[in-house]
């Protein structure tokens, strides 16, 4: 494909490769792919076909030039949570380092209402790979002067050519004959890394949809509400939730301001709503239920549970920053979902203990050292059900002072290095006045002199004081 009119200039498209099985619905799926897969998106394309004519390259046609947004670095990151827990932390996919790529280059056009998996629909993108021209071609399948790769799935095409000065290619196309895929292959074109389609082409009656790389942003995001991880140049992350009524999940990625219309395309179409005063789509998907989805400040964020579009617009509006106590929790769950921390909960040594007035049961907190890290948990335990544990990841760096929440309450946790203390004591403020307490020395498993306290409701600040001044607040 051309550029601005040099005669002698090509501009190779590359293909990625969109894996199709990513959009089925759930009902339609017989397995399901484990949440730790990982695979690039992108699409291939095989087989042969009959040749059609491509624009001679002496006379360029005019290219309509799409100026998509770009992936910005986002604003607000994705350590988010629900201002109240909807249940218990159940599971965390936090975004590891990006892959070294650039994202794609290309632009999605469809019938309005269109979805990925109805109507008529064609999409282009170009990879940069930095490798030599592909050889002329005479003879099969041709498009941009090369030999093409042509394969067919149900109603959906796929092109592939390339590589031409740097880039490689795909089309896909959604109910189109062959010859149709293969015209509107030779009608797309990438001008100043941007891309562009032919004025001389007839969309006939489809219109722009959105850019590959938002298309890309929300593969990944609902992939990963699906378990399933894709690599790329942003990464998303998803928090889930669970009580006795429902699960909950909360994920978000850093995306282009053109992806809205890419989350009704791939989950179908939705109720224009508001959350947080930006427009958002509420949406029956048959994937994963009820989600709604808006963008905030470079990032796209998606909600799933399963209640009304009315309480999912509520839950939508309490997400928020989390704390630094809420995400150290959520890594924390993390951690041990991916195996990465081996924790023996016998070694915790045990700080705290009561019991509920009401229920009997008899609930503690407890502490150990794991790999250079402080795992502090609440457990209840209970002759008829066993013993439920809440852990948090804390820093090993002292003075530490963390909040911790299980069985049903609040608890605050105060460390300093035992070379350092004078008179170190925890601090908490109460309705008529405060309470102080000492730290004290709980023997050589850990590491420092710890005072824990259950908060009262509404109670106010919360200070650690050593050497006579304050080295801590919350």
């Amino acid at each position: 494909m051309r550029g601005n009119g040099d005669q002698g200039e090509r501009v190779r498209i590359d293909l990625i490769e969109v894996d199709p099985e990513v959009f089925v619905d759930d009902a339609g799926r017989s397995t399901r792919r484990p949440r730790s897969a990982l695979r690039a998106v992108g699409l291939v394309s095989v087989i042969s076909v009959a040749a059609v004519a491509w624009w001679p390259r002496s006379e360029p046609p005019e290219w309509n030039v799409f100026h998509p947004a770009v992936v910005p670095a986002a604003g607000m990151t994705d350590e988010l949570v629900f201002d109240q827990p909807p249940g218990e932390l159940s599971g965390t996919d936090l975004a590891p380092a990006p892959v070294d790529v650039r994202p794609a280059l290309g632009y999605v056009f469809g019938e309005p209402g269109g979805t990925f998996l109805g109507r008529r629909w064609a999409s282009f993108r170009a990879r940069w790979n930095g490798r030599g021209d592909a050889p002329a071609a005479t003879e099969g399948p041709i498009v941009g002067g090369v030999s093409a790769e042509v394969r067919r799935l149900r109603v959906r095409r796929f092109v592939e050519w390339g590589p031409l000065d740097g880039l490689d290619w795909t089309v896909t196309t959604n109910r189109f004959k062959e010859a149709e895929t293969i015209d509107f292959a030779n009608h797309v074109a990438i001008i100043d890394e941007l891309p562009a389609l032919a004025n001389g082409y007839d969309l006939g009656g489809m219109v722009p949809v959105g850019s590959i790389a938002a298309l890309d942003c929300v593969v990944m995001l609902t992939s990963l509400f699906d378990g399933d991880r894709l690599l790329g140049p942003v990464m998303p992350t998803l928090v889930r939730w669970e009580s006795p009524l429902y699960n909950s999940a909360l994920g978000s990625i850093a995306a282009p301001s053109d992806a809205l219309p890419l989350v009704e395309f791939v989950l179908g179409e939705g109720r224009t709503v508001t959350v947080h005063g930006q427009p958002a789509v509420a949406i029956t998907s048959s994937r994963f239920g009820p989600v709604i989805a808006w963008l905030d400040d470079g990032r796209l964020i998606m909600v799933q549970q399963d209640v009304s579009d009315e309480e999912l617009i509520t839950l939508a509006e309490s997400v928020r920053p989390a704390s630094e106590d809420e995400w150290r929790r959520v890594q924390l769950s993390s951690i041990r979902d991916d195996g990465e921390l081996s924790i023996d909960f016998g070694d915790a040594v045990r700080l705290y203990q009561g019991v509920d007035a009401v229920t009997g049961d008899n609930f503690a907190v407890s502490v150990q050292a794991v790999e250079g890290q402080l795992v502090a948990c609440v457990e209840r335990l209970n002759s008829s059900s066993g013993a439920a544990r809440t852990c948090e990841l804390g820093s090993l760096e002292l003075p530490l002072l963390m909040t911790l929440l299980g069985a049903d309450r609040g608890f605050v946790l105060a460390m300093v290095d035992p070379v350092s203390a004078t008179g170190a004591a925890l601090r908490v403020g109460v309705a008529d006045g405060f309470l102080m307490i000492p730290l004290q020395d709980f023997g050589p498993e850990v590491p420092g002199l710890v005072a824990v306290a259950q908060l009262p409701e509404n109670h106010g600040t919360i200070e650690l004081w050593n050497a006579g001044e304050v080295v801590a607040t919350i």
